[in-house]
């Protein structure tokens, strides 16, 4: 903290003779407080923070906010806070109006346009920009990039999906972000990223360095439904959460298995972690080929936990941030590591993918492809080559709405097929990212999945039992799942057009033993098992308490 607030101190005083050459008018230069502040929105803007550096500029607004540059510099900080994009639109429109040669205006200003979803007037402003002199090579990459943005935005939302999508809301979101909503099979769980003052160390410059010019770091919280109605989230126990960005990542069809983001060593890893009764395991490094020295953060299972899909940004991809394979061998050890190919991967980000149960239907996030600006959703649909070879098929972009300008990702569908969940920073939300729930046909063909799920209790008291499924042809390699002790409860997917046996088991007790034909289905099918075990000793006073009823009732039967 020292270090961070030295290096600030250093940064005003060696800016402020430079600070002079901006006068934003109102006797500002003898303001000293105003220079500091402008002198810190410049320090952030110049290292690229523009969230952090627009609170600083917006700051200065009832003062000094008809000043051009302030609305220059305040406006493009705006393009990166998806609630004021109108205002990033409104500004820099005022901007070209007074000074029609601010450096890249008419490239910021397309920006702007695109953003609130007024493309052809983009479009119009980057034939300006590109009639423009000195324009560099990356810049003119980034025109381009935008105008296809656009032409795709066009032909997408010319053909609108049918969508309905409906905000979260409270208690779910608040005015920080949430994102990465993982949802449990029985959809009654939600476990999600939030970043916001509700943060473990709140504002930090780094891990255990708290400072009011940082940010926040991200958490883990989770939510259970009751009734319909999502109650209040909580964080994850210090297990999962610490002082560095701990954010979820995926959760298994039997919820058993945990995987989160960690940046402890700077490009940030997968770790697992494991459910215990109730409780969460200490995270521990993925073992094996999936993580690097790069950075790894999204990732799903396949139905049968014997496969990875996840997002690296290592060499040997088609763009920056790709979407890989591993598979497990017998020790647990994830290897065997392969990029997707060129019907997922583009030359731009890939992210978040999410593999529904049906083990067919794949869904994830890119920037490539004919999104329509920032990350778009797509789906993709495996077909199996060979025994040991599958290929995907050609991305198709989910459409709009449920696709805008900004940024869509981390999108996960229900078991049941028929409803989704994302983060999006879309207009009208409550905050920078906000989960969305999403009713639509996302063209899964066969759901073909049985829910499974029930309650195990102990002389009529919930417990925590160990469950064991094994299908007719042994592919599940002793599926092992367990019900919580605090509610008994339990839940996982099974593949259907098979047979399976389910056994039941607690300490000091004789196992359970259920059998399951799951025939085959278009639709995904539910399919309760409650099971009850009993001690003796409660068996014994049961017996009691009827004998006992028994003679009171003979007695009460017995004639004058």
């Amino acid at each position: 903290m020292k270090k961070r607030i030295l290096v600030l101190a250093l940064f005003i005083s060696a800016s402020l003779p430079i600070c002079a050459q901006v006068d934003l008018g109102k006797g500002f230069l003898k303001d000293k407080k105003s220079v500091e502040t402008f002198t810190l929105a410049e320090y952030f803007f110049d290292n690229k923070s523009y969230l952090q550096a627009l609170p600083f500029y917006s700051s200065l607004d009832a003062l000094y906010g008809t000043n051009t540059y302030l609305l220059y510099k305040e406006g493009i900080c705006q393009l990166y806070k998806s609630d004021e994009f109108d205002k990033a639109l409104e500004h820099l429109l005022v901007v070209k109006s007074k000074n029609s040669k601010a450096a890249n205006i008419n490239l910021f200003l397309a920006h702007a346009y695109h953003l609130n979803e007024r493309y052809d007037e983009a479009m119009t402003t980057l034939d300006l920009y590109d009639l423009g002199r000195g324009n560099t090579p990356e810049n003119t990459v980034e025109s381009a990039r935008l105008r296809q943005n656009c032409i795709h935005a066009k032909e997408i939302t010319a053909a609108p999906v049918d969508a309905t999508i409906s905000n979260l809301g409270a208690p779910i979101n608040t005015g920080s972000s949430e994102y990465v909503p993982i949802v449990s099979a029985d959809d009654s769980l939600m476990i999600f990223t939030y970043k916001g003052d509700r943060s473990i160390g709140g504002l930090q410059t780094e891990p255990f360095v708290s400072d009011s010019l940082g940010e926040y770091f991200e958490d883990v919280f989770f939510a259970s439904r009751y009734g319909g109605s999502w109650k209040n989230p909580e964080p994850m126990d210090s297990t999962i959460n610490g002082f560095s960005n701990d954010a979820c990542i995926t959760i298994s069809n039997d919820g058993q298995t945990l995987l989160i983001f960690k940046d402890e060593a700077g490009a940030g890893d997968i770790y697992s972690s494991k459910l215990v009764s109730d409780v969460y395991s200490e995270p521990i490094p993925l073992s094996g080929e999936v993580n690097s020295m790069a950075w790894e953060g999204s990732a799903c299972f396949s139905p049968d936990m014997q496969s990875l899909y996840f997002a690296s940004e290592r060499d040997g991809g088609y763009g920056g941030r790709d979407i890989w394979v591993a598979t497990k061998n017998a020790d647990n050890y994830w290897g065997n590591v392969k990029n997707l190919g060129p019907n997922v991967n583009t030359l731009y980000n890939e992210d978040s993918p999410y593999l529904h149960a049906n083990g067919v239907t794949m869904f994830f996030s890119s920037e490539g492809h004919n999104s329509m600006g920032g990350y778009d959703v797509f789906r993709t649909k495996l077909t199996p080559i060979d025994s040991t070879f599958s290929s995907f098929s050609a991305a198709i972009n989910l459409g709009y709405p449920i696709n805008s300008p900004g940024d869509e990702k981390y999108f996960i569908l229900a078991t049941d097929g028929k409803h989704g969940y994302y983060s999006s920073g879309k207009k009208g939300g409550m905050g920078q990212q906000d989960i969305y729930n999403i009713a639509s046909n996302f063209d899964v063909d066969n759901v073909n999945v049985m829910l499974l799920s029930g309650l195990v209790t102990m002389d009529g008291k919930k417990v925590y039992s160990t469950i064991n499924i094994k299908d007719d042809e042994g592919k599940l390699r002793n599926l092992n799942i367990s019900s919580k002790s605090s509610t008994g409860k339990y839940s996982t997917t099974l593949a259907l057009g098979h047979k399976y046996s389910v056994s039941f088991a607690i300490a000091g007790s004789d196992p359970q033993i259920r059998f399951i034909d799951a025939a085959p289905a278009e639709q995904m099918v539910m399919n309760t098992i409650n099971i009850s075990f009993y001690s003796k000793a409660y068996l014994d006073s049961l017996r009691a308490d009827s004998i006992a009823r028994n003679v009171v009732v003979a007695v009460d039967k017995k004639p004058d």
